[in-house]
């Protein structure tokens, strides 16, 4: 059982897991997908609607790169207190850059130094020194990092039960070696044990409750083309008419436990999965069906 195997029957595992909790009802199970995604998209959308600063860069301002209608912004960088005839006036520029900077007003007096600032942005004269005026929020407004891994969670958990849904439980993997070229008029010597799921006839089995079967293949004694495969649990016999050429594929039933080797026949009167403890077994069979 490989790593692709194993994650695709936990995906299966926990659809499979959900619709036994609900009993089976789709609705329900469809209930539980939307509650799940809207549970990540109610907050989702409050963040995404809610006003906030744009982090910029001074490169951004002093060429004027800025995201249309983007008014109110974030920067970091160095402020300087400059003395002048009036009072002071505050110059925001980047580290190790003094020639372009930004005019910061403020109602209150500043804090020179390294700094995070936002406030209300208005651009300069491009190529000149003064890049932008910048009305100062006092005190500036944090960023706030949100906990997108939690509120995306939901939402994931409701991707995997869909996933998982429409891969089944146990999950099927078809195996490399190819059966479709028919099955041939053959029999089987002594009877195998199995398990089988799906459909033969009116009678429909889950795939994640198998039942425990024995089976045996014989020979049609006048159509020359055709075998008789004959399904036996507790409850019934059945029989599966088998012409050449009905496509039968080695699979592995993958579950959470590990995986077990299986045969997929499909039929006029039938479309099921045989499952064996062994290859050896289901050996076997393909070796009584070419």
């Amino acid at each position: 059982m490989n790593p692709v195997d194993l994650i695709l029957a936990a995906v299966g595992a926990t659809a499979f897991a959900v619709k036994r909790a609900v009993r089976g009802s789709r609705r329900a199970i469809w209930a539980v997908v939307v509650v799940l995604a809207v549970m990540s998209l109610i907050p989702t959308l409050a963040i995404g609607t809610s006003k906030r600063p744009t982090d910029l860069t001074f490169d951004d301002v002093r060429l004027q790169r800025i995201p249309a209608l983007t008014s109110w912004i974030r920067l970091d960088g160095e402020l300087d207190e400059v003395k002048t005839a009036t009072g002071p006036v505050y110059h925001l520029h980047a580290p190790g850059d003094t020639t372009h900077y930004l005019v910061v007003t403020s109602t209150e007096p500043l804090r020179a130094g390294r700094q995070v600032m936002t406030g209300r942005m208005s651009l300069g004269v491009q190529g000149s020194g003064v890049i932008g005026f910048l009305d100062a929020d006092v005190p500036a407004v944090p960023r706030r990092d949100e906990p997108f891994q939690l509120i995306l969670l939901p939402a994931a958990l409701a991707i995997v039960i869909v996933v998982g849904l429409r891969l089944g439980y146990p999950v099927i993997r078809r195996e490399r070696r190819d059966m479709s070229t028919g099955i041939g008029p053959r029999s089987l010597r002594e009877p195998l044990v199995a398990l089988w799921s799906g459909r033969i006839g009116g009678v429909l089995v889950p795939h994640a409750e198998p039942f425990p079967c024995t089976i045996t293949l014989t020979a049609d004694p006048i159509l020359p083309d055709v075998s008789d495969l004959t399904v036996m649990d507790s409850s019934a016999t059945r029989m599966v008419r088998l012409r050449r050429g009905a496509p039968a594929n080695p699979v592995r039933l993958c579950r959470v436990t590990g995986s077990t080797p299986g045969l997929e026949i499909h039929a006029q009167n039938a479309d099921c999965v045989l499952g064996f403890s062994d290859r050896d077994t289901r050996a076997r069979l393909i070796a009584a069906f070419v």
